[in-house]
């Protein structure tokens, strides 16, 4: 199983795509891209045939997926097709069973920036806030239409993915409506020059201290 890192994470996620196409059936890489438009895949995925490529050769390197054949139409170029092994059929499984069943910490840059927030005037982070939000909304629209109209094509148990962002989608926009309330109110506020001036000099009593203490008598 590939390693969890933040620049292997997105080619673990191509890879899984790949296995999980593969054991519908075989198929060559640009197929694998059309599916995964046609499916609403490209969001979480970052659809670019770099990638895939690139999680297919680790994959054939891995000995979970095999090249069947290679063949060319008319003047497109060369489609090499491709099928899963029994071991990425195994791989594929396990993988699955890990992820599903183990949460993760992974880091996002929303998470990381509210950590910093701080350094924003409330006004300002209000108004940043505001626009997240703003973006936001209209997704809970679009993620409700993917639903509408492919739920009963394609099954409910082929979207679990967008019901479970939609959930977290809607979660982050009540979350944010109550913070926004809470600067525009005045319940959460914060001067930042008053924070760095306290910093600043708890770091200057510390220093100082520890030159006292370092000082022989």
């Amino acid at each position: 199983m590939p390693k969890t890192s933040s620049e292997s994470a997105q080619r673990n996620h191509w890879a899984l795509a790949v296995l999980a196409l593969l054991r519908e059936r075989e198929m060559h890489p640009y197929e694998m891209r059309r599916l995964m438009r046609e499916r609403k895949k490209e969001e979480r995925l970052v659809l670019k045939a770099g990638s895939l490529y690139h999680a297919i050769a680790w994959l054939e390197k891995s000995t979970f997926v095999e090249a069947i054949r290679t063949e060319r139409q008319g003047k497109r170029p060369e489609r090499t097709t491709y099928r899963i092994t029994k071991a990425g059929i195994n791989e594929l499984l396990k993988w699955l069973r890990q992820l599903i069943a183990t949460p993760l910490r992974e880091s996002a840059s929303f998470v990381v920036a509210l950590d910093h927030l701080v350094h924003l005037s409330p006004a300002e982070a209000a108004e940043k806030l505001d626009q997240r939000l703003k973006l936001l909304e209209p997704r809970l629209t679009e993620m409700d239409g993917v639903l509408k109209t492919l739920a009963p094509k394609i099954g409910r148990i082929n979207l679990l993915e967008v019901e479970f962002e939609r959930a977290l989608c809607q979660a982050e926009v009540n979350w944010l409506q109550q913070v926004l309330r809470d600067l525009r109110s005045g319940a959460l506020a914060w001067d930042i020059e008053l924070i760095l001036r306290h910093l600043r000099t708890a770091a200057a009593n510390r220093h100082e201290t520890r030159e006292r203490v370092d000082t022989p008598v």
